[in-house]
């Protein structure tokens, strides 16, 4: 696959962090104050939560057609997560980047550390709770998953913040905006 980061006009950033960390609402946020900012909208084998609109939060698909796509060569990366398959698609990226957009890739760990590897221009970010306290809090008050998700979602938290050091920036989320401005600065 070639490496696009000598033609591409955009930029590829990878965001990643705990479940409950704020990714999406950070995403949001950032996109108001820089038009140039865009998710990736990932494919997944999971069913819609709640207003989840398919192809604007994700391409919900079945796991046949998640399957189908891989023997496509549809996918820069794809994974098993919470017994769900995740993938990132490889022409809207492509796409995105040669229109100059900021193509935001929010992932897991996993996937992150597969896409590291094969794109030279993708560039990491890390988001950590302010506390693991903190984090719990926000899970649980979610109101989305049962206790035994609950559980296995702060088990993983724990792995993931534990490879935070594979991504070329961390930063604390205690406050959107203080986070906004910070990826800003660095690729605004």
């Amino acid at each position: 696959m070639p490496d696009s980061a000598s033609t591409a006009l955009g930029r590829l950033l990878v965001i990643s962090g705990p479940s409950g960390v704020g990714k999406d609402t950070v995403i949001d946020e950032w996109a108001k104050i820089n038009p140039r900012v865009k998710r990736v909208v990932a494919y997944t084998t999971r069913k819609p939560r709640g207003t989840e609109v398919n192809g604007i939060d994700y391409h919900f698909v079945t796991e046949d057609d998640f399957h189908r796509l891989i023997d496509e060569g549809a996918f820069l990366e794809y994974k098993k997560v919470h017994d769900n398959y995740y993938a990132t698609p490889l022409n809207d990226l492509e796409k995105m980047l040669a229109e100059g957009t900021i193509a935001i890739l929010k992932i897991d760990v996993q996937g992150a550390l597969a896409v590291f590897p094969l794109r030279s221009d993708a560039v990491g970010v890390f988001l950590l709770p302010p506390s693991g306290e903190e984090l719990e809090r926000r899970i649980r008050s979610r109101g989305l998953d049962d206790l035994h998700s609950i559980e296995r979602r702060l088990d993983n938290a724990r792995a993931e913040m534990a490879v935070a050091d594979k991504y070329h920036h961390r930063i604390v989320n205690e406050s959107v905006s203080a986070v906004v401005e910070k990826l800003e600065a660095l690729f605004g």
